[in-house]
C-alpha cells in the first residue's frame, strides 16, 4: 500500500472496529493520519504567523530590541523543564492507561497531573517574584539603548507569568494526545496562533511596546488552552474528568516516577537547543543574536513539517507496547523513518542553497547568515529527521533511562564546544557545536540500542 493509497484509506472519521489485533492497527493509523493532517494546518498556521512576525517585530522593534526579545524568548523556552516532566508523564500514563482501558486509572492520572503542575506554577511565581527587583536585568541580557534598558524588565515579567499559567492550563492538551486525538489539540493551537497573530497587529498598530508585544503573543495560546480543558472535560469526555476524591500518595507514585525522567530529559534537551541564543548574545551582542535567529526559524521548517506525524507517534506506540503490539511497533517505526526522509531531506537541501536569498527577501540584508551557520543548520535539519523518530519510539516503549544518560552527557558536552567554538568560529560555532555532540553523544548510542533491541 503506497502512501497516497494509506493517506486515502485513512483520513476517514469513522473509526475502525477495534476487537482484533488488524482493527486495532488500522484504528492507529487513522487516528495518526488524522492527527497529521490537522497538526498540519495548525503548523502552517503556526509557522505562517511566527514567519509573518518576523519582519513584522524586526522592523517594529529594530535589530537590538528584536534580538533582545529573542533572548528572552529563547531564556523562558529553557524553563519548559519547569513543568517536572509532569506533561510527558501525564501524557503516556493516559496513552498506557487507554491502551488497558482504564479510565478510572486516566482521570486519576489527570487530577494528579493538575494538582502538581498548579504546584508547580505557584512555586515560580512565588520564586520569580522575589528575585526580580534583584536582578539587574538590562546588564544581564547586555543591552545599550535606553529604550531596550527600560523594557527589559517587564517584558519578562510579562513572559514568566504567562508561562506560568501555561503550565496547568496545557493539560488537556496533552490528555487528548495521550488518547490519540491528537486533531482536537491541532484544532485548538491553530486557533491559538491565529489570535496571537491579531493580537500582535493590534499592538503594532496602536504603538504598544515590547512588553504589549510579549503579551500579544504569548497569552492567546494559554487562553485558548484554558477554553479547551473546559470544552473537553465537561462537553466532549466528561467520563474523563478529573477524579480528585479519594486521592492517594500511591497514585502519583508512577507518575512522580516518570515525570522525573522526563523532566531530566526536557532539560537536557532545552539546554541543548535554547541556550544558542544566549550564548551568542553573551559573546557576540543582541545583533548576531538577531541574524542566528532567523536563520534558525528558516531550517526549523523542516522539523516542523516532520513533527506533524511524529507527534502523533508516541502514544501509538506506547498503546501498542501496553497491548504487546511489537510487530506493528518495529513496521511503523521503520515507515516513520522513510517518511519522515522523504519530507525533511528535499526542503534542507532547497533552505541550503538558497538560504541566504530567502532571508533577505524575507527579513532583510542586516541578517543574512554566513556560509558556515548555513552549513551547519542543514546538518542540523539532517539529523533531526533521525533523533525526533529515535525519541518517540523510545518514549512510547518507555525507555527513558537510556535517554537520560544520553541526552544529559550530550546537553553537557553540548554546551562546552558552544561555547568554545562561538570564540573560535563566530556565530556558527553554536550550531556546530550541537551538530558534534548530537551525532556522537546520541544519535549514534540510540541506534546501536535501537538495532540490538529489535
Amino acid at each position: 500500500m503506497n502512501l497516497i493509497t494509506r493517506l486515502t484509506t485513512y483520513l476517514r472519521f469513522q473509526p475502525f472496529e477495534i476487537q482484533t489485533q488488524e482493527g486495532r492497527a488500522h484504528e492507529r493509523h487513522r487516528q495518526i493520519v488524522l492527527t497529521s493532517f490537522s497538526s498540519g494546518i495548525a503548523k502552517l498556521l503556526a509557522m505562517a504567523t511566527s514567519f509573518a512576525m518576523v519582519p513584522l517585530t524586526l522592523n517594529y522593534l529594530g535589530v537590538e530590541r528584536f534580538g533582545l526579545w529573542m533572548t528572552v524568548s529563547s531564556a523562558v523556552a529553557m524553563l519548559g523543564f519547569a513543568d517536572l516532566g509532569v506533561g510527558s508523564g501525564v501524557m503516556n500514563a493516559v496513552a498506557t492507561g487507554h491502551g488497558k482501558d482504564d479510565n478510572q486509572g486516566i482521570r486519576k492520572s489527570i487530577a494528579v497531573g493538575i494538582l502538581l503542575l498548579s504546584t508547580i506554577a505557584i512555586f515560580i511565581l512565588s520564586i520569580f517574584f522575589v528575585l526580580y527587583p534583584l536582578i539587574p536585568w538590562p546588564k544581564f541580557f547586555n543591552v545599550g539603548s535606553q529604550i531596550a534598558a527600560a523594557e527589559v524588565a517587564p517584558t519578562v515579567a510579562v513572559i514568566v507569568i504567562v508561562f506560568a499559567f501555561s503550565i496547568p492550563a496545557g493539560i488537556a492538551l496533552k490528555v487528548q494526545m495521550g488518547l490519540q486525538l491528537g486533531f482536537f489539540s491541532n484544532i485548538w493551537l491553530a486557533v491559538g496562533s491565529v489570535m496571537g497573530l491579531f493580537a500582535v497587529l493590534g499592538v503594532i498598530f496602536f504603538g504598544g511596546g515590547l512588553p504589549y508585544l510579549a503579551a500579544a503573543t504569548v497569552a492567546p495560546p494559554v487562553l485558548v488552552g484554558i477554553f479547551a480543558g473546559f470544552y473537553f472535560f465537561y462537553q466532549q469526555r466528561p467520563n474523563l474528568r478529573p477524579n480528585f476524591n479519594n486521592l492517594k500518595i500511591s497514585d502519583a507514585k508512577y507518575l512522580a516516577g516518570t515525570s522525573s525522567l522526563f523532566l531530566v530529559l526536557q532539560i537536557s534537551g532545552l539546554v541543548a537547543f535554547q541556550k544558542d541564543n544566549l550564548i551568542v548574545m553573551h559573546y557576540l551582542g543582541a545583533g548576531a543574536v538577531a541574524t542566528y535567529a532567523v536563520a534558525f526559524k528558516l531550517f526549523s521548517l523542516p522539523i516542523i513539517i516532520m513533527s506533524l506525524f511524529l507527534n502523533a507517534m508516541w502514544p501509538a506506540y506506547a498503546e501498542a507496547n501496553s497491548r504487546g503490539d511489537r510487530q506493528w511497533i518495529f513496521h511503523s517505526f521503520r515507515k516513520s523513518i522513510r517518511y519522515s526522509a522523504i519530507l525533511v531531506l528535499p526542503m534542507a537541501v532547497v533552505l541550503l542553497l538558497a538560504g541566504q536569498w530567502i532571508i533577505e527577501k524575507w527579513a532583510g540584508s542586516s541578517v543574512v547568515p554566513s556560509w558556515d551557520l548555513l552549513i551547519g543548520l542543514f546538518f542540523w535539519a539532517v539529523l533531526a529527521i533521525f533523533g525526533g523518530n529515535f525519541a518517540m519510539l523510545l518514549n512510547g516503549l518507555g525507555v527513558i533511562r537510556f535517554q537520560v544518560v544520553t541526552s544529559v552527557i550530550m546537553a553537557i558536552v553540548n554546551i562546552a564546544l558552544s561555547v568554545w567554538l562561538v570564540q573560535v568560529i563566530g556565530v556558527s560555532g553554536v550550531i556546530w557545536g550541537s551538530v558534534i555532540s548530537l551525532v556522537f553523544f546520541l544519535y549514534l548510542p540510540t541506534a546501536i540500542y535501537l538495532r540490538k533491541y529489535f
